[in-house]
């Protein structure tokens, strides 16, 4: 892994694989797998982190919606989510190198 993208949050599709640590994105993540493998829908995406690929910290039909989840982007006035990411991931990359454990985002806390 690169050193400048580790723990970097992302945005991908679907794939079927993944686990989420909270409830509510467990229960959204399986709801989702259901309709893929049903073919209700095309094509589903998370937001995941570099460095942790199953872990999955939301889940969307679109990645509008799944941009719309992260609270802290309007909380901070920051539309953009590269650049929340990049702020995500210096605060975690700090805290790592200081001593500390590499921490999973979990947006149901915020």
């Amino acid at each position: 892994m690169l050193r400048h993208l580790k723990f970097r949050p992302y945005i991908r599709r679907l794939h079927g694989t993944e686990e989420a640590h909270d409830l509510l994105t467990q229960v959204q993540l399986g709801f989702y797998i259901k309709l893929l493998r049903e073919k209700e829908i095309k094509k589903a995406y998370v937001l995941t982190q570099r460095g942790f690929s199953n872990h999955v910290i939301a889940v969307a039909s679109n990645k509008s919606d799944l941009m719309s989840k992260v609270e802290s982007l309007e909380e901070n006035n920051q539309t953009d989510l590269k650049r929340w990411s990049i702020n995500t991931q210096k605060q975690l990359n700090a805290s790592h190198t200081h001593g500390g454990n590499p921490v999973f985002i979990n947006l149901s806390q915020s």
